[in-house]
């Protein structure tokens, strides 16, 4: 490494900077200066090029905060893409805009500048630990620049906040999941066992009406259709159906509901079932007993009838570390859905870091994990939007996208945005579920926009007609069987500014395909021996061959998962439409070698 700011030209101007800190020029070398990236910052900085047009600069901060500015000409520039399921994807902001506030609760340092045919302009990210930053990335108007300017506000004197600059010009697919690799530290922990299971939860179809009987009725039939995890959700510990969380905060189950929670816990193992019971982890609810116990809180949520515990008070750590060991050993639970940590964060505490709500929420998170993963085999422990920052993350076996019911949609933008920011991780839907009179072909829009990420449903399965039942029963079967192409192939996405149109991953000559738009798909040009197509639209694929004219095995399955077209068909060079109806998925596979798994 080579401290440069002796050799970097003079600073540069953007709007809105007029009145910050004086920031000093960083010289990235010829191939930076080639494609015009340029880079600034208040404190010093060593920078390396890692690889052909990717650079990490370290820099050590000092006693006021850390400000540094990305500069980059926006030629082709399609769209700022940063991760998130409610985050815009088809705009180019101003460089005057608002900035957005990322923390270990809320957020991923992370972003891309997107050119035409899905290649990337620009890809940045931010290791800052825990503290919180703010980021204005946007186009300035007077040089059709785009400008990337971070505050890290913090950081105590002396710490080091890494910078990934990536101006390779690659694929969105390949260049962000290596920047979100590096985010993580280049480490990914191994998959725990059941994270990749399919969910039922009981939140969307029970809410608070949840008792141990309910859950116990649907044992048989979710562990028939191949589920593999149970999340008894918020009401397990309470009688009251109100929707607040009064109840929170003694983390034991209500006897009236559950008499014997170990007990069903044991019924559900026998059935191959795990379970993970709901936690609202900063609630001290106002009807809980532990509001005698002189726990510290931060502030009150009258609405939600509930305070938020301070995780800075050793005392009140240690209460929320106990009580939800407890909860996982004495019955004998598989995990816990750790819910609302954003909630530590909020409102802005003025206490510098180490000593901030966020930061302790980290500790008080490495603590939870450590006592009850003393207890047995690794627990399964969830997160969801938007505490997914790689500093808590790590904590976490899987990843929930924030809620959204009823929107597929939603859903799939953030499956694959999770994907590409926390590669390596187990990505949630969240909970699917449908309204009563939707059709099968709506209930398998909802599964193909998941089928990427792991699913979890919550809908009443015992109470499920005839036509729904058999598109959840066909589509969790296809999941399944496709499971280690669908989330361990290379994925590739393709438009995130259309909110990807179009999704495919394979693994070696297996290919698989989804489609949400009238998009057509175009057939791998290398040897395959089976590709599958999943059509989530109105309309029926139209398949393009580049290749020359081959036979393949054709098999077509509608909705329900009933097979409606199997034959030796001819694909011509160019393109061919397949009857696949929509919610259907279609099968072409080599007609020399075995068919596919029975579907």
């Amino acid at each position: 490494m080579t401290d440069t700011r002796s050799l970097a030209p003079a600073s540069f101007w953007v709007p809105g900077r007029d009145h910050a800190p004086p920031q000093e020029p960083v010289l990235l070398g010829a191939t930076a200066a080639a494609c015009g990236l340029r880079l600034q910052a208040t404190d010093t900085a060593q920078a390396t090029e890692r690889d052909a047009g990717v650079w990490e600069v370290s820099f050590r901060t000092g006693r006021a905060a850390l400000e540094l500015t990305v500069l980059i000409p926006a030629a082709d520039a399609v769209t700022w893409w940063r991760p998130g399921s409610t985050a815009p994807h088809a705009t180019i902001p101003p460089s005057w805009g608002d900035p957005a506030d990322t923390t270990a609760l809320a957020g991923i340092p992370i972003g891309a500048l997107l050119v035409r045919q899905d290649r990337t302009g620009l890809v940045y990210a931010l290791d800052a630990g825990s503290h919180r930053t703010s980021v204005r990335a946007g186009l300035v108007e007077e040089s059709a620049d785009f400008a990337v300017m971070v505050t890290v506000e913090d950081a105590p004197p002396g710490e080091e906040i890494r910078l990934l600059l990536d101006v390779s010009g690659r694929r969105f697919a390949e260049a962000v999941p290596d920047t979100g690799r590096w985010l993580q530290r280049d480490s990914v922990p191994a998959v725990a066992p059941g994270a990749e299971d399919a969910v039922l939860c009981t939140w969307y179809f029970a809410h608070q009406d949840v008792t141990a009987a309910a859950v116990l009725a649907q044992a048989d039939r979710a562990a028939a259709l191949g589920f593999g995890v149970v999340i008894v959700d918020d009401g397990w510990q309470t009688t009251s159906l109100a929707r607040g969380y009064g109840s929170c905060g003694d983390w034991e189950a209500a006897a009236e509901k559950f008499p014997d929670p170990a007990g069903m816990i044991a019924d559900l193992r026998a059935r191959g079932l795990r379970t993970m019971w709901w936690v609202g982890t900063p609630f001290l609810g106002f009807s809980a007993r532990a509001r005698d116990a002189g726990l510290a809180t931060r502030y009150e949520e009258t609405e939600l009838d509930t305070a938020v515990l301070d995780p800075r008070d050793e005392a009140t750590r240690r209460h929320l570390v106990e009580r939800i060991r407890d909860l996982v050993v004495k019955t004998g639970a598989d995990g816990v859905k750790l819910d609302f940590l954003e909630r530590f964060g909020t409102p802005v505490a003025d206490d510098p870091s180490p000593h901030s709500p966020v930061a302790a929420t980290v500790r008080l998170l490495a603590e939870i994990t450590d006592a009850i993963g003393e207890a047995g085999p690794q627990p399964l422990i969830e997160f969801r939007e938007p505490y997914v920052h790689p500093a808590v993350g790590r904590f976490a076996t899987m990843l929930r996208v924030g809620d959204c019911p009823l929107s597929a949609t939603q859903n799939r933008v953030g499956i694959i945005d999770l994907r590409m920011a926390r590669p390596g991780t187990p990505i949630h839907s969240d909970p699917i579920m449908w309204a009563a009179d939707d059709t099968a072909e709506r209930v398998a829009h909802h599964l193909i926009n998941a089928l990427f990420g792991v699913p979890q449903v919550s809908v009443d399965l015992v109470r499920l007609d005839d036509a729904p039942s058999d598109a959840l029963a066909f589509w969790l079967r296809v999941w399944r069987v496709y499971r280690q192409t669908l989330l361990h192939g290379e994925l590739l996405p393709e438009r995130p500014d259309l909110l990807y149109p179009l999704i495919a991953a394979h693994d070696g000559d297996r290919h698989v395909v989804a489609r949400y738009a009238p998009q057509a798909v175009t057939l791998p040009k290398g040897p395959w021996r089976e590709v599958l197509i999943a059509n989530a639209d109105d309309s029926a694929p139209l398949v393009v061959n580049d290749a020359f004219p081959m036979s393949v095995r054709l098999e077509i399955w509608d909705a329900r998962g009933r097979r409606t077209h199997r034959s030796l068909a001819e694909l011509a060079s160019g393109p061919s439409v397949l009857p696949v109806p929509s919610g259907g998925l279609a099968r072409l596979s080599h007609p020399d070698l075995d068919p596919g798994p029975e579907l």
